[in-house]
């Protein structure tokens, strides 16, 4: 049984507070790039709005392993993707070939960035920066089987690489509420 990693994301609880975000750039010092991303959108169907905090995919297939002329990324036996970015070229071949836009040029450094699932902090035993800082609980982390991993959670979006890239995130979709009136 492969096993991995993965962002859980629960559409339930997220709230837009961005606090996953600011964490994250806190952290590592990031200013004027953002390695995790909390969008909005409306759903066509019941017209209500939903947030969803997102970053690499540490995809089951990861294209910008492929696509990298100087080797940079990297697939840990946990399933995360890591960037060396000491060697970076500013090439752009990953951010154009992300289905996600998950690789970003540091505007600092000039050198492509991505989230790397606070590998120094899952090393020692901790939970990443973003979850353990997501005032709600939306954001966590799971170990899950590569073969239960479901890339349908983004076929609404149309991202044609999605079903090659098998993006690693477990999307908990946004439950219809319910009103109970008591009696009497």
């Amino acid at each position: 049984m492969n096993t991995q990693l993965v962002f859980s994301v629960d559409l339930n609880r997220c709230i837009d507070c961005k606090t996953c975000e600011m964490a994250c750039n806190d952290h590592y010092g990031l200013m004027g790039v953002h390695r995790r991303n909390v969008f909005t959108y409306e759903t066509e169907t019941d017209d209500q709005r939903l947030h969803i905090s997102i970053s690499c995919n540490h995809c089951i297939n990861p294209v910008c392993v492929y696509v990298c002329p100087e080797n940079n990324f990297q697939k840990r036996a946990d399933g995360i993707v890591v960037h060396e970015p000491s060697r970076c070229k500013a090439c752009k071949r990953c951010m154009e070939a992300c289905p996600f836009h998950a690789p970003k040029l540091n505007p600092k450094t000039n050198r492509v960035d991505k989230c790397n699932f606070c590998v120094d902090r899952i090393d020692q035993g901790l939970r990443p920066v973003c979850v353990e800082n997501c005032t709600t609980g939306a954001l966590s982390m799971m170990v899950m089987d590569t073969n239960e991993i479901q890339s349908n959670s983004f076929k609404s979006a149309d991202i044609p690489l999605v079903g090659y890239t098998k993006p690693s995130v477990n999307i908990i979709k946004k439950q219809q509420g319910h009103t109970f009136f008591r009696e009497g």
